[in-house]
């Protein structure tokens, strides 16, 4: 780093910080300022590819150098720090704001409710073609490599064992390094299925590029131009309203966990009657389990 460039602390507000610096940026990281200052709130909800490509910019390199110009290591960082800022005293967004003198009752009312609403933004949103696609890619894979982790790793736990109760050859674990592993020696009919909510989870991003060009992939992500959805053969895009990053996208995983239920459902309807003795079966191994 250069001993002359100037760098702002983080503790003066990121919007006064753009404020002040914006006049003396190049071109393109002038807009990338605007694009930011004109809806914070749109921005925060964006990949480094929308913003780069929304400030006409040649690749995300300059997207890089402008959130580095303000003290930040990374866009991921950059977008918490902003999130955090503009909302106030808000603890959560979900449909209505949740507020950090909510009473217990005020919270179920607005986290059900918000799960609610999105449940059904996403009944209309997600295409019926996309579904079907991944329910296919499923029926025709000889092995599916589930990826996904921190709270992804709760969906892709989910989707690893519904998919074994059907018989398919499944293979999870929360541990990147093992991932890692599991996806070295990929071959014709292997199937990539990966779980990231923003889809620029590199520990992510990275196995589903190793995939290529042997394995198929399939992306469960909250936006259709994240790195993750760039390398997929079927992206299942589910949206949500949340934008508070001091917490986790909660509202998305009820949505993700219908998606499994939904492809599970598609494949047990083709399996027929093999399905539903594969799913009596499943319930009476676990038969002894309950009194």
């Amino acid at each position: 780093m250069e001993k002359n460039k100037k760098f702002f602390i983080k503790e003066t507000p990121i919007l006064t910080k753009i404020s002040k610096i914006i006049a003396s940026l190049p071109k393109t990281q002038q807009k990338i300022g605007e694009i930011i200052l004109n809806d914070p709130s749109k921005a925060i909800k964006m990949s480094i590819s929308q913003v780069a490509q929304e400030a006409g910019a040649k690749s995300e390199a300059s997207v890089v150098h402008f959130y580095r110009r303000l003290g930040f290591e990374s866009f991921s960082d950059f977008k918490v720090s902003l999130a955090a800022e503009i909302s106030g005293n808000t603890f959560y967004h979900l449909h209505e704001d949740i507020k950090i003198d909510d009473d217990i009752e005020k919270v179920k009312t607005k986290i059900f409710s918000g799960s609610i609403k999105i449940l059904q933004d996403n009944m209309q949103f997600l295409e019926a073609k996309t579904l079907e696609e991944a329910v296919e890619l499923i029926e025709k894979s000889k092995r599916i490599i589930l990826v996904g982790f921190a709270s992804s790793a709760a969906i892709a736990t989910y989707a690893h064992f519904y998919f074994s109760v059907l018989g398919f050859n499944c293979y999870f674990t929360p541990d990147p390094h093992v991932s890692s592993v599991l996806t070295a020696n990929l071959e014709k009919g292997d199937l990539i299925f990966a779980i990231s909510y923003s889809g620029e989870s590199r520990d992510v991003v990275v196995l589903a590029k190793r995939a290529k060009p042997f394995a198929k992939v399939i992306a469960l992500t909250g936006s259709d131009s994240s790195s993750l959805s760039k390398v997929a053969d079927v992206c299942i895009t589910t949206t949500s309203e949340e934008m508070n990053y001091r917490t986790d996208a909660m509202a998305s995983r009820i949505v993700q966990l219908a998606v499994i239920d939904t492809i599970f459902t598609g494949l047990a309807i083709r399996k027929g009657n093999e399905g539903l003795n594969r799913l009596l079966k499943a319930r009476q191994s676990l038969s002894y389990l309950k009194f």
